[in-house]
């Protein structure tokens, strides 16, 4: 038989990709406040269900998985304090109502909870599981308190749990108002590009390269349980980087008006995790290449 996995907040972009690239392996069940069921119609042996993630509890007498990777969270780049209350409820509240569901399961091999990479802060880079973390907005200061609260869950409880940090994500079915989305569209439409200087450097990793990497932690889950994990590709390039080479890639005309946005306070100008501890769990060298996937898309 087939091994159950619970994808938690999974009718999202990143829960979407998981389904398409795993699920002729495990069993599948997504839960979510919101399903995506034009989506999930193509995959009819995926098990999805409506639910209020931070009010509602999974029914006590659904099927244990062996896994459970929780996705559920509010993605923001925005420095507003008034987010933390929501903030709260979309990540911590539903590790702890997880945890209360889950925790007596012996059968349960692995939680992976979903952590941020903007958890390091802004200096270090290439950044380590091990660094003192300094996050620099209300979704990375949330995010890093639910990794602690994880790490608790493990060091006090045993739960078998780990934290992944991902560096940034990208692939299909990715909202078109995010930065490569948003760049593709518009170059191949020639229309022009209001962005910032783009000198900041990110650490960016596909979704089916992603997908292979959860894979291949849940099949080395004794060694990944207490751990936090960047999962990423370990290299860094500029956004202007990225932007030009599309441009030549599509022999786009369009303009691109670099610094007609500022920074963000506080901007992050090179996110590059260290990904040596993927290595070493898994036993395999990571060597994702940013721009080869990039030209997929494209």
């Amino acid at each position: 038989m087939k091994e159950r996995l619970f994808l938690i907040g999974g009718s999202g972009f990143i829960g979407k990709n998981l389904v398409r690239c795993l699920h002729g392996k495990y069993t599948i069940s997504v839960y979510d406040k919101f399903i995506d069921e034009a989506y999930f119609a193509g995959y009819p042996d995926v098990k999805t269900s409506s639910i209020e993630l931070d009010k509602d509890r999974i029914p006590a007498d659904t099927d244990t998985p062996d896994f459970i990777v929780n996705l559920a969270s509010i993605v923001t780049a925005d420095r507003n304090l008034s987010l933390f209350d929501c903030m709260i409820a979309s990540n911590l509240k539903v590790l702890l109502y997880l945890y209360e569901r889950f925790k007596k399961e012996s059968k349960l091999k692995l939680f992976i909870q979903f952590g941020s990479s903007e958890e390091y802060g802004n200096e270090g880079s290439p950044f380590q599981e091990t660094m003192r973390e300094e996050p620099g907005s209300p979704y990375a200061l949330v995010k890093q308190l639910t990794t602690n609260t994880a790490m608790m869950l493990n060091r006090n409880y045993g739960f078998p749990i780990a934290v992944v940090r991902p560096g940034n994500l990208f692939g299909p079915l990715q909202e078109k108002s995010k930065f490569i989305p948003y760049v593709i569209e518009s170059l191949r439409n020639d229309d022009s590009l209001n962005v910032t200087p783009c000198e900041q450097k990110r650490d960016f990793i596909y979704a089916d390269d992603f997908a292979w990497a959860i894979d291949q932690l849940l099949e080395h889950s004794p060694k990944a349980v207490g751990e936090i994990i960047n999962v990423s590709s370990g290299e860094s390039i500029s956004l202007k980087a990225i932007i030009e080479h599309c441009k030549e890639v599509i022999g786009s005309t369009s303009t691109v008006n670099y610094g007609a946005i500022p920074y963000r306070e506080n901007e992050m100008m090179d996110l590059r995790c260290s990904v040596a501890k993927l290595e070493a769990i898994i036993g395999h060298p990571i060597r994702f290449n940013m721009l080869n996937r990039l030209n997929e898309l494209i």
